[in-house]
């Protein structure tokens, strides 16, 4: 099939978007960056605005493909109720896979995410893996995790010639270190649990790197992505008071609040996240994450010293 020298992005001006076409104009592809609003002009970069929600983007993207090798798919809903999820996240998908085949792309990477895990499956301080069963829409904690699950299941019956799903855990940069998983936040205070937890976090520099080389290799495989060194909850928040928030951390009472969620269970899906348990077990109550990379993806490290962050 020859070389990828053009690749199509969506999401291009998102957070992990940014930083991947930074990564695939590194390794000298051409890229084609779809998003909503133009707001940039670089060197190497052809942007398109394309609002893949409607139908009539489809034809948009077919005319943005031309020339281009393959696509990496990363435009999602991030929050909001399932109908936001079925309008950008899934549909957005279908109309994505619909414009490759017009075009006759032949390869397609997709940012997934570690939701996708049911973690309810996940033994309390037990190891997330890839054994680990994945949510259902019976199953799943949130709106989100079942549209990711939902997605991947899109794109494995596209019938794509090769298709790369990339499951990141959360990501972040020395710029964007608040994360669900940290606890709660009330104005200048955070309710942590348990400061030495593990977090599955992921440098949006690695993320990128290996959504661009699992492009260039047309992978076929689906990969799910942590750093080496994972830091505790102590260490993220540690670092993050560095900016200047949060000026008092409080230990949360996880054990009243797993209780008040099980009894909460019958109205769950009226209540916020940590009062629904799955979501509670899924962001406070401690586990560990063991993941392995293909060994020929080599990606950087430029995780910050959490170490000294104590």
């Amino acid at each position: 099939m020859g070389a990828v020298k053009r690749v199509l992005i969506t999401g291009a001006s998102g957070f992990i978007g940014s930083a991947t076409v930074d990564a695939a104009l590194d390794v000298g592809l051409e890229v084609v960056a779809v998003q909503r609003r133009i707001g940039a002009n670089r060197t190497g970069v052809t942007y398109v605005s394309v609002d893949l929600t409607v139908r009539d983007s489809v034809e948009s993207l077919v005319s943005a493909m031309t020339g281009c090798d393959a696509v990496i798919h990363l435009a999602a809903a991030m929050s909001g109720d399932a109908n936001d999820h079925a309008r950008l996240t899934l549909a957005g998908t279908e109309h994505v896979i619909a414009a490759m085949k017009k075009a006759g792309i032949g390869h397609l990477t997709l940012a997934s995410s570690l939701a996708v895990y049911d973690t309810s499956k996940v033994a309390i301080g037990a190891a997330v893996t890839v054994t680990t069963p994945l949510v259902t829409t019976d199953t799943a904690r949130d709106a989100y995790s079942d549209a990711k699950a939902q997605q991947e299941s899109l794109v494995s019956k596209a019938g794509i010639d090769s298709v790369t799903v990339v499951r990141p855990g959360i990501v972040y940069d020395a710029d964007h270190l608040w994360n669900a998983h940290l606890g709660i936040g009330a104005g200048p205070a955070l309710f942590r649990a348990a400061s030495g937890d593990p977090l599955p976090m992921c440098h949006v520099q690695r993320c990128a790197a290996a959504l661009v080389r699992a492009t260039a290799h047309r992978l076929r495989d689906t990969i799910t992505l942590v750093d080496p060194s994972l830091p505790t909850r102590g260490q993220v928040i540690a670092k993050l008071q560095e900016s200047g928030w949060p000026k008092l951390v409080l230990p949360l009472p996880l054990g009243f609040l797993w209780t008040l969620a099980r009894v909460l269970t019958p109205l769950a899906s009226r209540l916020p996240g940590l009062l629904r348990a799955p979501v509670l077990r899924q962001r406070l109550m401690p586990m560990t994450y063991k993941f392995d990379l293909p060994s020929w993806i080599t990606l950087p490290d430029p995780s910050p010293a959490w170490e000294a962050a104590t």
